[in-house]
């Protein structure tokens, strides 16, 4: 724990301070419908049949999303019992299919808002369809072509500037941020998030935590959070896929049936 270290995280704190009452009365996604089937990768997690975040298939028995909202304490997830899955729709609350969870790890070090990923394995493999599909992860080869500027798709289901939830998924077009311009803007430039820019009353909100960055059809993000209650001119924070490709990868494979 450096000196660092410690300015970001005054830094940041007094940015969350100071934006918490600042932004917008409305939320975003503030983007457009997607159609059925476009985004076949993309599903509801669900506690207790509620949405809490968007999930990302990688393969035909493994969900990659946020931490944050399957997390009781830290690493701790809650009970895999109350975790469902919606599959094959883009109506949050009614089509496709609700699918059961075996297990859901999530990265050791997850906290501070850094490391906020979690690998959900089903319990049973998905039979994949034109609405049922898995993405691509990005490679660090992939990674290293974002370049600031690029842009970069999202989807979720995230309270918008009515303050509603959507019933229908959500789509938009945001920019990466380069590390560097992020450490300016929000004291959080680090190598394993990636920030994205968008303008005021724009970006992620409640709701689409675990949001997929995609960009030239490969997942490079898993979006993480957003300050004060979205909207704002800062950035919005994913974390960076290709960063934890090794970990992805660990987990997968030490959670085959």
């Amino acid at each position: 724990f450096d000196a660092m270290s410690f300015t970001r995280i005054v830094a940041f704190t007094l940015i969350l301070a100071a934006f918490a009452n600042a932004a917008p009365e409305g939320r975003i996604l503030e983007g457009n419908d997607a159609s059925s089937g476009e985004l076949p990768w993309v599903v509801s997690v669900r506690v207790d049949n509620a949405h809490v975040a968007v999930g990302n298939i990688i393969d035909s028995a493994h969900i990659l999303t946020s931490a944050r909202g399957l997390s009781e304490l830290g690493s701790t997830a809650i009970a895999t019992s109350r975790i469902t899955v919606r599959v094959g729709s883009i109506n949050q609350y009614a089509g496709g299919q609700i699918v059961n969870v075996q297990n859901v790890t999530i990265h050791p070090s997850f906290g501070n808002f850094l490391h906020d990923l979690a690998v959900i394995t089903l319990e049973q493999p998905l039979t994949f369809s034109s609405r049922i599909a898995a993405i691509a992860l990005a490679t660090t080869e992939d990674d290293a072509g974002l370049a600031e500027g690029t842009e970069v798709t999202l989807a979720g289901w995230g309270l918008q500037l009515s303050g509603a939830s959507p019933y229908k998924l959500q789509q938009t077009t945001l920019q990466v941020l380069s590390s560097h311009e992020c450490e300016y803007q929000a004291g959080f430039g680090y190598d394993s998030v990636l920030c994205l820019q968008h303008g005021v009353q724009e970006g992620i909100s409640s709701g689409d935590d675990g949001a997929g960055v995609v960009s030239g059809n490969k997942l490079v993000g898993v979006a993480s959070f957003f300050f004060g209650a979205g909207g704002t001119k800062l950035p919005d924070v994913s974390t960076r896929v290709a960063y934890y490709s090794e970990w992805i990868a660990n987990t997968i494979a030490a959670s085959t049936y």
